[in-house]
């Protein structure tokens, strides 16, 4: 049982470009306030022909001086040539990262498209958390926002609940539903009533409620259950969270896009930082 957030350090990899999405994401690790001993990685890719290896490794220090300046973590910096996703992940595994933190142009999509769309593409596939920065990013004095979802594990619970312990923030918790489409007669059908469907909802969200209260006693928490789209829901509360967290099941990489899914919706509209976090690889090899 653990009632307080244990100050355990923290690996943290995180890609940055000539950007102001960049700027972001060295804001959102200073305002993070890492615990003593932790180590951040300023990791910048290049494909050695189209930008200078100064201006590359120019970048990759100034990141890390505002890091050093405001910070009492150890600064790494590395400059690697490669495909910025792809080279950026392996980073991140070779190094045994924690977490993995990029940043997001939400307001210029042409760019981002262009780009290949790493902000939505490489949390699909990574086996670690991955924060993403959206550019026009500010600090919010809120609670950590956690998407409620049967399909994902516990390993989104378990990131939500102790971001939220580390940090001194109360986790919303919320629990999204909406009933299926009718079917084929134009009714619905006994397990589709809207009372049933609402309890089942409840009943989910109490279960999490439950894990929480078990596993870290000392959390503040707050259980929200919803009736709408999930990604609508929580773009309605995000604007007051400190951070989203969502979970992921399965990896997803037709097109580089999460299609349809809740993540993609929250990347790509919202303006707060989103977590998207895998399974533990023990629960993916079980699957």
């Amino acid at each position: 049982m653990r009632d307080a957030a244990a100050p355990v350090p923290h690996h943290v990899v995180v890609g940055i470009d000539e950007h102001v999405a960049s700027l972001r994401t060295i804001d959102w690790v200073i305002e993070r306030d890492l615990p003593s001993g932790s180590r951040v990685d300023v990791v910048t890719v290049t494909n050695g022909w189209s930008t200078d290896p100064r201006v590359d490794r120019a970048l990759v220090e100034a990141a890390a001086a505002r890091l050093r300046g405001r910070s009492h973590v150890d600064v790494e910096t590395l400059v690697r040539f490669g495909v910025p996703d792809r080279t950026l992940l392996e980073a991140a595994a070779n190094a045994d990262a924690d977490l993995l933190v990029i940043g997001n142009r939400r307001q210029h999509r042409v760019r981002t498209a262009l780009d290949g769309w790493m902000p939505e593409r490489v949390p699909t596939v990574a086996d670690l958390p991955v924060v993403v920065v959206p550019e026009d990013w500010e600090p919010v004095d809120g609670d950590v926002l956690l998407g409620v979802d049967t399909a994902t594990g516990d390993a989104a619970l378990r990131f939500a609940a102790e971001e939220a312990l580390r940090s001194r923030r109360r986790l919303s918790a919320l629990r999204a539903w909406k009933l299926p489409v009718t079917t084929a007669t134009g009714a619905l059908s006994v397990l589709e009533d809207p009372q049933l469907y609402e309890e089942h909802n409840r009943a989910v969200l109490a279960d999490r409620e439950r894990l929480l209260h078990m596993r870290y006693p000392g959390l503040r928490h707050h259980p929200l259950l919803e009736e709408g789209d999930p990604v609508d829901r929580l773009l309605a509360h995000a604007p007051f969270a400190s951070l989203v967290v969502l979970g992921r099941r399965h990896r997803t990489t037709i097109g580089g896009v999460f299609t349809g899914s809740t993540a993609h919706g929250l990347i790509t509209q919202g303006r707060a930082p989103v977590a998207v976090v895998p399974q533990r690889r023990r629960e993916l090899l079980e699957r």
